[in-house]
């Protein structure tokens, strides 16, 4: 698996099927902070709108929000149909439980989980709360 790109030059997430009520619950303030390409799948193989990126010599990350029933079958398709995409994966059976992910991760500036690099050479991130209006 590759590292995940410092800034994308695009950024899906990516809801499997029957999961378009937590996109508003649950992915608020991550998209508030960094404004991913949201997409509710149709089908576990439903990747076309992210293959329209492909190919450009773009960095390309694709956060996925499954449940573990259909983790499997999701990952898997991207796998195969997104080669060079960096992939994220998420697996939660809750709304409650993928919000509380995502907000953490909105507020420590960790995109994909892990620290993000500072910018600047010399920069430092001071990780500070996401303001909602």
């Amino acid at each position: 698996m590759q590292p995940p790109p410092v800034a994308p030059d695009y950024h899906f997430m990516l809801f499997a099927p029957g999961l378009e009520a937590w996109i508003f619950r649950a992915a608020r303030r991550y998209w508030t902070r960094y404004r991913p390409i949201v997409y509710s799948m149709r089908a576990p193989d439903d990747v076309a709108l992210v293959t329209y990126t492909l190919g450009r010599r773009r960095q390309i990350a694709v956060t996925l929000v499954m449940r573990r029933d259909t983790a499997a079958e999701v990952r898997a398709a991207a796998a195969d149909r997104l080669p060079g995409v960096f992939l994220d994966p998420l697996v939660y059976d809750t709304p409650t439980d993928l919000q509380i992910t995502l907000n953490s991760r909105a507020e420590f500036e960790q995109r994909f989980g892990v620290p993000e690099a500072p910018s600047a050479p010399g920069a430092t991130r001071v990780p500070g709360p996401v303001q909602i209006p």
